[in-house]
């Protein structure tokens, strides 16, 4: 099944119209709720950005998981480099974009650390099996694991227990990209 259809079937199985959902996305989201017209267009098969889908969760009030399942998401979804599915922003010289599926197992982020910009001090919780892999892309990338410091150039990796709080920080004079992989995901 589309992922367009399993959002009109939940809907209509729910009893709301297409003006009840904007409603509800209007009382959530406020002006960042989606326009009635894109909601349109999403259940006519519009492509939806992964934010969007989010959104019609929250005004349907269903969870991800279940608007997924059994769907052409839930298998495979391939993310283009201009519809990345969502954003975190550290700081204003840290950005990551979320390049795996809502339905993996794993959190896969392409973090951009512009000159001087650093993470902030995270762990993931003491209680799992938690790990990182790091994949340094161009530019140079100090990792801070506890005590310890470990410098990553250009095609360098790093993998460790992200229970260990930890940090990243481009300290070169040019930006730094790379990879980011946790497994399961925490974010």
């Amino acid at each position: 099944m589309k992922i367009h259809e399993k959002i009109k079937f939940i809907r209509q199985d729910l009893g709301l119209s297409l003006q009840n959902v904007f409603d509800r996305g209007v009382a959530v989201f406020g002006k960042k709720a989606l326009s009635y017209r894109t909601l349109q267009r999403i259940e006519e098969g519009d492509i939806a950005k992964f934010s969007s889908i989010l959104k019609i969760c929250c005004a349907i009030g269903i969870p991800l998981e279940k608007l997924i399942k059994d769907t052409e998401l839930e298998g495979r979804l391939i993310i283009r480099k201009d519809e990345r599915l969502d954003e975190y922003t550290y700081n204003d010289k840290v950005q990551a974009n979320v390049i795996s599926s809502p339905s993996r197992s794993f959190l896969a982020l392409e973090m951009l650390l512009e000159v001087g910009g650093k993470t902030v001090w995270e762990h993931s919780p003491l209680i799992g099996n938690y790990e990182k892999w790091i994949y340094v892309i161009n530019g140079r990338l100090t990792c801070y694991l506890g005590n310890e410091k470990f410098v990553l150039d250009k095609r360098d990796s790093i993998s460790f227990e992200s229970s260990i709080p930890h940090c990243f920080e481009n300290s070169s004079g040019k930006p730094c990209l790379c990879i980011v992989i946790a497994n399961p995901k925490h974010f």
